[in-house]
């Protein structure tokens, strides 16, 4: 039942078939005869009605997570993102996430099959936003950054072990996502995104960072030290040290005392 009612909301060709060959229908579907007279119960105007508030209310929770994706979609892949919300009726959607979060990892996992590699890449993107946007662990850890009284030592960053903030993130990407323009025109390169929940506003910040900052933060893992961390990475260490302190003191790296 759920999936010819599903295919009644999303399709005008399916709606017709009920009105000019229900038996057909019946057959498809695997309908009982009480089961087609409820669906014929509802008119091709009310199914109608339904689609477009149906459709209206995906894309609003959508829009919340992937602003910039479903407008990329319903700009420049409409057919796409018809196919994509028509797959979306037939699944019972859990209320235990922040709005629009179930659709958006649907969206975004589908997309990853279906969408050319940037849009795939710039959706994935925007859904990492998203969910550390309303992350736990991310919005406590932001709260408390701003909160906290500034060490007066202008080196406090090497007196204990450093560790990556549950409020930053880092996520690698094939495409360039963060250079802004049309998605479909993004620069295929290996791209390092660093995305910090902020207290203050804008309550998002991302960041392309090279390799080597990366490869830096990976090692902040709460078991070394400022030195045992440059000691780990090789290089230039008075650079290396002015990393440490720039990211220290924005946040995305923490001090634990062992």
């Amino acid at each position: 039942m759920r999936e010819a009612l599903a295919a009644m909301l999303t399709s005008d060709a399916e709606s017709a078939l009920l009105r000019e060959d229900p038996g057909r229908l019946r057959h498809r579907y695997d309908l009982t005869e009480a089961e087609l007279a409820m669906l014929a119960g509802a008119g091709t105007t009310g199914y109608r009605v339904s689609r477009v508030q149906l459709m209206r209310e995906l894309r609003q929770a959508l829009s919340t997570c992937l602003p910039g994706t479903v407008g990329e979609l319903i700009g420049g892949h409409r057919v796409m993102w018809e196919e994509f919300l028509g797959r979306m009726v037939r699944r019972p959607q859990p209320a235990a996430q922040p709005p629009g979060m179930w659709e958006a990892e649907r969206l975004v996992a589908w997309l990853a099959v279906h969408a050319t590699p940037p849009l795939a890449d710039f959706a994935r993107y925007e859904l990492t936003r998203a969910k550390l946007l309303h992350d736990p662990e991310a919005v406590t850890a932001a709260r408390e950054s701003a909160t906290r009284e500034k060490p007066q030592n202008g080196h406090w960053w090497t007196l204990g072990l450093l560790r990556l903030s549950p409020a930053a993130w880092v996520a690698v990407f094939d495409h360039d996502v963060t250079a802004g323009g049309p998605v479909e025109g993004l620069l295929a390169v290996r791209t390092q995104v660093l995305v910090q929940r902020r207290w203050d506003r804008p309550a998002l910040r991302a960041y392309r960072i090279s390799e080597s900052t990366a490869r830096l933060l990976a090692r902040c893992d709460g078991t070394c030290d400022a030195d045992g961390v440059i000691a780990a990475l090789g290089g230039d260490r008075v650079q290396a040290r002015g990393v440490i302190g720039m990211l220290a003191g924005a946040g995305v790296l923490l001090l634990d005392h062992p």
